[in-house]
């Protein structure tokens, strides 16, 4: 079945024109129905539950914050509704409180109901396994999971991959028992943010319950996050204090994956963050 076809098919319109979009990992295309509408498509000539499962974690986020609607999904494809882009002098500190917002959605236990992709690499959710201590989830299902597949891949040396594995050791002085789980966006980046005509919209994530300053470190990776973003969300749910001192183990986690990812580039990343935790 063609894109066009799966497209008559879950919308009952026909296509009068599709052009390729830039997205990394899928094929995409902006497509005009014969209703005069125009709506983004993901397709994959693979067949598993990827993009059922992005559906599934938009609509669940579209709950509390602006996501794009979702139309349809398949094995094959996710239908999006089509988001025009625009300046927005408020956008910054709407996407801090829309994240705070977010962030105040919690549930009994850390994880999700399946698993996911964070980019390209699996990102597994503890699913069915109640778990119920952050510490003990963030090493086994983070870190522990990036950790042995850089030192698999030969990214990592075996003097790194020891040094590594003692951040296990840190984490319960480091992390408060108390810490309740969090619905995350999960891939908080600025390019997973669109700047719509009255507020963002987010999009491409990698969601799980998990501790709200998972998101809020990766901010600080790449940038494109002003003063006016971290006011907006403070002023909405106050940070705890102390996160300076756990940011760079959050940060850890995706410069990791960043490393499986795209190789030795994001290696000095890595390290710095195993440097600021250990010394």
């Amino acid at each position: 079945m063609s894109i066009e076809e799966r497209i008559e098919k879950h919308l009952k319109q026909k296509v009068l024109s599709k052009q390729s979009v830039s997205t990394g990992l899928f094929a995409a295309y902006k497509v005009k129905l014969n209703n005069g509408d125009n709506i983004f498509i993901k397709y994959q000539s693979n067949t598993n539950q990827q993009l059922i499962h992005e559906g599934e974690e938009l609509s669940l986020l579209g709950k509390t914050i602006h996501t794009p609607e979702v139309l349809a999904s398949d094995e094959k494809c996710l239908i999006l509704e089509w988001i025009d882009t625009t300046h927005n002098t408020n956008s910054q500190s709407q996407i801090g409180s829309e994240i705070a917002e977010l962030h105040k959605n919690t549930h009994q236990y850390f994880g999700f109901h399946f698993d996911n992709k964070i980019g390209q690499t699996p990102q597994i959710n503890a699913v069915n396994k109640n778990i119920v201590k952050w510490d003990e989830f963030y090493w086994e299902y983070r870190l522990l999971f990036q950790i042995e597949l850089a030192y698999k891949n030969t990214l990592i040396s075996q003097n790194e991959y020891r040094q590594l594995l003692k951040i296990e050791s840190i984490l319960p002085n480091l992390l408060d028992g108390n810490i309740k789980p969090a619905l995350l966006h999960g891939d908080l980046w600025s390019g997973n943010v669109l700047s719509g005509k009255n507020h963002p919209y987010f999009i491409d994530s990698a969601s799980y319950y998990g501790h709200r300053e998972v998101d809020l470190a990766l901010t600080f990776m790449f940038g494109g996050f002003s003063n006016d973003f971290y006011n907006s969300y403070n002023k909405t749910y106050p940070l705890d204090r102390g996160f300076d001192n756990r940011k760079p183990l959050y940060i850890l986690y995706h410069a990791l994956n960043h490393l499986n990812i795209f190789g030795q580039g994001y290696h000095a990343n890595v390290m710095s963050c195993v440097n600021q935790l250990l010394d």
